[in-house]
């Protein structure tokens, strides 16, 4: 085993499903260098996905509990480790780096880790977690968008799932802020990441780097962002959403692999695409310029959709003054039924990307 703290805190973090993917000139571990000392990658190294208390983790790795809960407690402020509340007491937990880790460093990430970052996002290009089944991310379209006719499950409504949490949480968007660092400001609103805990109430209310708001305040936010373009994610799940993301491909890291670095996996179409009423539709181009995936073209002054690149998002119909934009169901065969749950996801992610997690759990 490697001497070097930060090299085996990047082999353990490449044991969880996301991944955390090897550059060959260290920029990986000059990422987790800037994060953490080498005391706290040596302890994050050994640390549990699952979680556990600081009595269970100073027994396991045969280290003094004196001191120990000060040492988690700062980590989890820092970002480095999950820590919350449980029936059996403190709990302290692993993160994983993209979803986690890096989202977390908002409120300390200055340039020098943005490019950082930046430089470990262009070599890796999401090596592992957008190269193989299942993806993280899969696209909600647009409800209004959607044939009235039409079933739609529950997982597929935005709404839905904003409705059957317990809190609701505003964060800034972390691939924004990482863009906005570098000088790449996004033309889009910022704080658009909206947070839902699931079964707990009041789960923000401690939380830094998120806003508590109220039920109608998020489903309002929502459709604000439907207005402005932004595109609805979510976890790759039917059950258990703890986010809904409102995405640009020009800051989203998910939709930046599918869209900048040709990665398959790093994102999951929606069962959706636009669909053209020839019969309203007059070529006025209102549509073009929502698209962010160049789907759309004007074709004898008709709208004319690609198919292939439409991502299902339905951002384009909210603006046709003439309602000739809507979604329709694709193929059967090109639909996909989501992970039951995201244990589900991990389960399949661990076993198409061959790494062993038994020992994290």
């Amino acid at each position: 085993m490697s001497s070097s703290p930060y090299e085996r805190l990047a082999a353990t973090l490449d044991k969880l499903p996301n991944g955390f993917t090897h550059i060959e000139d260290g920029t990986h571990l000059r990422v987790l260098e800037w994060i953490f000392t080498p005391e706290e990658a040596d302890l994050a190294s050994k640390m549990k996905a699952r979680g556990e208390t600081a009595e269970e983790l100073s027994t396991r790795i045969a280290i003094p509990l004196e001191g120990l809960v000060d040492k988690l407690e700062a980590m989890a402020k820092k970002g480095q480790i999950r820590a919350w509340d449980s029936s059996t007491g403190r709990r302290y937990a692993l993160l994983v780096f993209i979803g986690g880790i890096w989202e977390e460093q908002m409120g300390r990430a200055d340039e020098e880790f943005a490019e950082l970052v930046e430089q470990y996002f262009q070599k890796g290009r999401g090596d592992g977690l957008f190269t193989t089944e299942p993806p993280i991310f899969k696209v909600i379209p647009v409800n209004r968008a959607v044939k009235a006719e039409l079933e739609v499950y529950p997982y597929e409504v935005a709404e839905k799932i904003l409705e059957s949490a317990k809190s609701w949480g505003l964060r800034e968007c972390a691939c924004k802020n990482h863009k906005g660092i570098l000088g790449e400001q996004c033309k889009y609103p910022t704080s658009v990441c909206l947070l839902i805990a699931p079964r707990r109430e009041n789960a923000y209310d401690d939380d830094p780097l998120t806003k508590p708001i109220s039920k109608d305040e998020a489903i309002r936010i929502l459709h604000q962002a439907e207005e402005d373009g932004l595109i609805h994610c979510s976890m790759n799940a039917q059950k258990g959403h703890s986010y809904i993301c409102n995405c640009c491909t020009c800051c989203c890291t998910m939709l930046r692999g599918a869209a900048e670095w040709g990665q398959p996996h790093a994102f999951l179409k929606s069962d959706y695409f636009a669909n053209v009423d020839d019969s309203t539709c007059t070529g006025c181009e209102s549509c073009i310029d929502r698209c962010q995936f160049d789907a759309l073209s004007i074709v004898d002054d008709l709208c004319q959709v690609d198919h292939v690149r439409c991502v299902g998002c339905g951002v384009c119909s909210v603006v046709c003054p003439e309602n000739a934009l809507s979604l329709i169901l694709r193929d059967p065969s090109e639909r996909t039924t989501p992970p039951e749950s995201l244990w589900e996801w991990t389960k399949a992610k661990v076993r198409a990307r061959g790494v062993d997690y038994t020992d994290l759990v």
